[in-house]
């Protein structure tokens, strides 16, 4: 069986699993953390957004960002995620990829893979997994590991 990985992510954390033939115990070979994704919503931003003055009246109104500070920092982290698994493709480390993310994280991440990482991916799965333990996520996969 070709070396397989197992993503397990969410907007917070990513864990990345080694499966190296059919029926072996997953082995956790990297963790990764999204610190700020785990700040309250007033914790993302400096202060309130700018005002802006149409020019006609003596009105103000204020400003809004066109994405927000979570949305921003959730699609970067999908993308560290990606940029880990594009590094490990290139050096030959899997060979197949199932990715198990919650279904909106699950969008996000098939946003930033490249086409290549892309390719290997055999399923995905839009649940989350993240801090079940390997053998648990096995039951779980329709895919025989």
């Amino acid at each position: 069986m070709p070396n397989t990985w197992v993503v397990a992510a969410d907007s917070t954390h990513a864990e990345i699993y080694l499966v190296e033939r059919i029926g072996a115990p997953f082995k956790r070979i990297k963790d990764l953390a999204n610190a700020e994704g785990q700040l309250k919503g007033r914790d993302l931003t400096t202060d309130r957004p700018g005002r802006s003055g149409d020019g006609m009246g003596a009105g103000s109104h204020a400003m809004s960002a066109a994405e927000a500070p979570r949305e921003h920092i959730t699609d970067g982290f999908a993308r560290d995620i990606c940029h880990f698994l594009e590094s490990a493709r290139s050096r030959g480390r899997y060979d197949r990829l199932i990715v198990v993310a919650p279904p909106d994280f699950l969008g996000r991440l098939r946003k930033a893979i490249t086409p290549a990482a892309n390719q290997l991916v055999v399923e995905s799965i839009a649940k989350n997994l993240v801090g079940v333990h390997g053998d648990q996520i096995r039951e779980r996969l329709e895919t025989y590991l």
